[in-house]
């Protein structure tokens, strides 16, 4: 089956689009191992029903992301994973739709939780005033978004997500590094599957139903951040990213299929005294 490309992150479309993520989810997903060859060219063209200058065009980009290596000799042989580009966006998003989600997670939030403490630190000490006003609008979305009586779920929970990523993101813009904001797609994904997680664990009728103490952590940063006050914003954020971790803990434990204390998703998500 053709898989379509996942929204926001695969910049070729069209056809060219769907092979690269048909040939990359299949991939990832362990269609092929690492170490094994893909199809060869005219095969692909006859299965995928398209040319070969997009199979071509399709193994360069998936060579770029590290996934596979194309020799004349050998063909187009996939990489072991640690030359795989975990960080790519495209990347993340195959994972995800492969399964492996609570590994996923569980490294994207270690990844945060290096990450984020200290740029809330850099950016209470010495955001400029267009980054503290794009902090400021972002938390007052966020806010709104929380309170708001929209009664149609879907809109307001997809409100919610957006205005917690803007909220990240405005913190990691604040410290003007390129390199940093390369690295908001590891923080979108993982908040954007951490709230998918919680949403199928609980039901799709829930509401809002568990946000409240996530939504207190993130004042909590607010306010010390006003304040000036690099170490505790620093410490509220790291204390955020704790209850993220117990939060993931939770959704999959109660996840269908999951056996309390003994699921190997659990096991792999025990972090909560490690994200600090």
């Amino acid at each position: 089956m053709r898989h379509q490309p996942l929204e926001g992150t695969i910049q070729f479309r069209g056809i060219l689009g769907e092979t690269v993520a048909d040939l990359g989810q299949r991939i990832v997903g362990g269609e092929w191992a690492p170490g094994s060859t893909i199809p060869r060219e005219a095969d692909l063209v006859e299965s995928l029903g398209v040319s070969r200058s997009v199979i071509r065009e399709a193994i360069r980009i998936l060579g770029a992301k590290g996934l596979v290596r194309s020799r004349t000799s050998d063909g187009t042989r996939v990489l072991p994973h640690d030359h795989w580009r975990l960080l790519d966006p495209d990347v993340i998003g195959w994972r995800i739709r492969a399964g492996d989600r609570a590994t996923l997670l569980l490294e994207l939030l270690r990844v945060r939780s290096v990450i984020e403490p200290g740029v809330v630190w850099e950016a209470t000490r010495s955001a400029s005033p267009a980054a503290r006003e794009r902090i400021r609008a972002a938390w007052a979305a966020k806010v709104a978004a929380f309170e708001s009586p929209d009664p149609d779920l879907a809109i307001r929970r997809h409100v919610f997500v957006e205005t917690d990523i803007e909220f990240h993101r405005a913190f990691l813009s604040a410290v003007d590094s390129p390199l940093l904001d390369q690295l908001f797609n590891v923080v979108e994904a993982a908040l954007k599957l951490l709230f998918e997680l919680q949403i199928e664990a609980r039901g799709f009728d829930s509401g809002m139903v568990g946000l409240e103490d996530g939504h207190r952590l993130h004042a909590a940063v607010m306010e010390a951040w006003e304040r000036g006050e690099c170490a505790e914003a620093s410490a509220a954020m790291r204390q955020l990213l704790r209850e993220a971790v117990r939060d993931a803990e939770a959704a999959m434990q109660r996840m269908p299929g999951s056996r309390s204390g003994g699921s190997p998703a659990g096991s792999r998500l025990r972090l909560s005294d490690k994200a600090s």
